[in-house]
């Protein structure tokens, strides 16, 4: 990619970006597939741009706006909200997963009555925590299988939207002699952030003794 002047890119710039507002304002009122097809594609988009224009000559002010806008982008993603939620979720799991293993140890050596109270409040606790987690990664999934399909049927509100400011986005990444990013829409993050969280929990119940004998 052959190094240009913030000249050639600030005219092209302002009006991408400032397309790219007024989609994400736009997007607040559409549905949750049309939502995450946005926010995915803007982000990607823009973190990309930010990338070359952080290389081009005086445009370290551009660099930092499309920066900017890619880190609103990635708050508002609905996705975001679920990663969260997955992660906590499943290091709430890990821990109460530690926790009812060392509980029911202990308590079958106690009296019946005890031991039968205890392991069914283990077993709630777990189920619950196990509840969630499967809630929050099916519900992640079918959002982004349903973003993925709404992309591809035509006239969808995303798809108009995107489709609109896509000649200006060519004419503006043609400057930099690249195409203009297509993202793909996965939940392999989530999965992987569940894990790690499940681990997590795992290690925090095992540090504060929760697995240790009495």
């Amino acid at each position: 990619m052959s190094v240009v002047d913030r000249a050639a890119i600030a005219p092209s710039h302002d009006e991408v970006v400032t397309a790219w507002r007024e989609i994400l304002d736009q997007a607040s009122t559409l549905d949750l597939a049309d939502r995450i097809v946005i926010a995915v594609k803007l982000r990607a988009r823009a973190d990309v741009l930010a990338t070359y224009e952080g290389l081009a000559r005086d445009a370290g002010d551009l660099a930092r706006d499309a920066r900017a806008f890619a880190a609103v982008v990635r708050i508002q993603n609905p996705l975001t909200a679920l990663f969260l939620a997955g992660g906590l979720a499943s290091g709430v799991l890990g821990f109460f997963g530690l926790w009812s293993f060392s509980a029911l140890k202990d308590t079958l050596f106690s009296d019946a009555g005890m031991a039968q109270t205890t392991a069914a409040l283990i077993g709630v606790l777990t189920v619950a925590s196990a509840a969630v987690v499967v809630g929050v990664v099916r519900g992640a999934v079918v959002a982004a299988q349903t973003a993925v399909e709404a992309v591809q049927i035509f006239k969808h509100p995303s798809t108009v939207l995107l489709q609109e400011v896509r000649p200006a986005e060519e004419r503006l990444f043609a400057i930099f002699g690249q195409r203009v990013p297509e993202p793909t829409i996965s939940t392999s993050p989530l999965v992987v952030l569940s894990v790690a969280g499940f681990v997590a929990g795992l290690v925090v119940a095992a540090l504060m003794g929760v697995g240790a004998s009495g």
